[in-house]
């Protein structure tokens, strides 16, 4: 019987133990919609550093140099940062929403880029589209196949 009680208790005892949410949170907790931002552009500078820059080592001193840039921009310093996404880890309902935002925003950021460079095929010709009558060839250019 006191087998039973003790298995009984024994679940009660750790619910009970857990920690409240508010004390978990740090002091300089980013706010959601900021660490949004701040991952946008985070992810944006490492995209552009990975494809500018092929050497691993001068990508990586470069993302650093770019990191500390994107936190300066947003008045977040590096702990805070840390001490944020450090607790966002820990509560992976709110990261999940932050990084539905996150990738929500940079696809609508690739969507209005996509578009601008597919012109639109039903638009009329404009003076930068170029017809098929307009353009000349050279016979002497051409390669002649065997």
């Amino acid at each position: 019987m006191k087998k039973r009680l003790c298995l009984f208790f024994l679940p009660l005892a750790f619910l009970a133990c857990t920690p409240d949410e508010e004390e978990n949170k740090p002091a300089d907790l980013v706010p959601a919609d900021k660490m949004t931002r701040i991952l946008i552009d985070v992810h944006l500078t490492e995209a552009s550093i990975g494809r500018t820059i092929r050497n691993f080592d001068t990508s990586r001193v470069a993302y650093k140099q770019a990191h500390k840039l994107v936190l300066k921009r947003h008045h977040v310093s590096d702990s805070a940062f840390k001490h944020s996404y450090d607790y966002y880890l820990l509560h992976p309902a709110l990261l999940d929403k932050i990084y539905d935002n996150v990738l929500d925003s940079l696809s609508l950021r690739e969507a209005k880029l996509t578009e601008k460079a597919v012109p639109d095929s039903t638009a009329a010709p404009t003076e930068t589209t170029v017809s098929p009558t307009e353009i000349k060839v050279n016979p002497s250019d051409t390669t002649k196949v065997k």
